[in-house]
């Protein structure tokens, strides 16, 4: 049985992977939180409490612990990889860093592996936290090349499913299901591409302990290009009676109209290198979104 150690964990993409690897009866996972939020009942074999920034009760937690891989979901800021792993350096094999796609420069190109990182100081929040994650990627890599450990970086796109906590697939179920109308704008030009929750989840174990995946980066991508036609395609798929409100790109910037999703610079991403190397197989979007859907007239419908 593979020992993992998880550092966060406890809300969206952590949650389901802790769920999801506790039903292969492969993993046996421990969570490291503050533990603000109650694991009880939850898919681990043991929770931590500490805060990662508390190096002290890092040491304590973790004394005398051997994991084959750490996962990090809550890396934000600088200095959060190298701390970390000045702890648990000693105590695992592998780390595996959860950034972002976010990390390219911006293009209307489709971003693979290698195509270059941001390197502009950020502007506002949004560019911060891809400056950060880009800055933690660097960061990881050194710091695990000090300790003698193996190095994984896996960046989601635009992440949709289960216990998601930003307004994405959620902002269409909410008018959708209040009888509101749901602005579309019909002159926005951008792509963009998304990862299923689930399948990040089967990503990281598909790393866990893979040599192949070892000092490596992927991006996690769902091949399929989608657009607001395509979002709305899917929401007259459900058969729930909904009204649209037209707008345009200028009334959304103009107006502050509230969407979900970039209106007129493309954002996508090529997810292929980890299906060809480690046979991660994406969800098809109309069936993950259905899924999402259906557990969310469950949970507020």
């Amino acid at each position: 049985m593979k020992k993992v150690l998880v550092i966060g964990g406890s809300y969206f993409i952590g949650r389901v992977y802790n769920i999801l690897a506790d039903r292969t009866g492969e993993y046996e996972i421990t969570v490291l939180n503050r533990g603000r939020y109650t694991l009880k009942g939850e898919h681990f074999a043991a929770q931590l409490k500490a805060d990662r920034h508390d190096g002290s009760a890092l040491e304590n937690a973790l004394d005398g612990k051997q994991f084959d891989t750490v996962v990090d979901f809550c890396a934000y800021d600088p200095g959060d990889c190298a701390s970390l792993l000045d702890v648990v350096g000693g105590s695992a094999t592998q780390y595996i860093l959860i950034s972002s796609c976010s990390v390219f420069r911006p293009s209307d190109d489709q971003h693979d592996e290698e195509f270059p990182l941001i390197d502009q100081q950020p502007q506002d929040a949004v560019q911060a936290y891809a400056y950060n994650k880009m800055l933690l990627e660097k960061e990881a890599k050194e710091s695990c090349r000090k300790q003698g450990v193996d190095c994984t970086i896996l960046r989601p796109s635009f992440v949709y499913g289960p216990f998601n906590y930003a307004p994405r697939e959620s902002w269409y179920f909410k008018k959708l299901l209040a009888g509101e109308p749901i602005p579309v704008p019909v002159d926005a030009t951008s792509r963009f591409q998304i990862v299923y929750v689930k399948d990040i989840a089967k990503a990281i174990m598909a790393c866990t302990a893979d040599e192949k995946s070892y000092n490596n980066s992927y991006n996690l991508a769902a091949p399929e290009m989608i657009d607001y036609k395509k979002w709305m395609d899917f929401i007259d798929s459900l058969g729930v009676p909904f009204s649209t409100q037209e707008v345009s790109v200028e009334q959304v910037y103009n107006e502050n109209i509230e969407v979900p999703f970039p209106l007129d610079q493309n954002e996508l991403y090529s997810g292929e290198k980890i299906t060809r190397e480690l046979g991660v197989v994406y969800t098809p979007f109309d069936q993950g979104m259905q899924e999402t859907f259906e557990n969310y007239q469950r949970s507020f419908g």
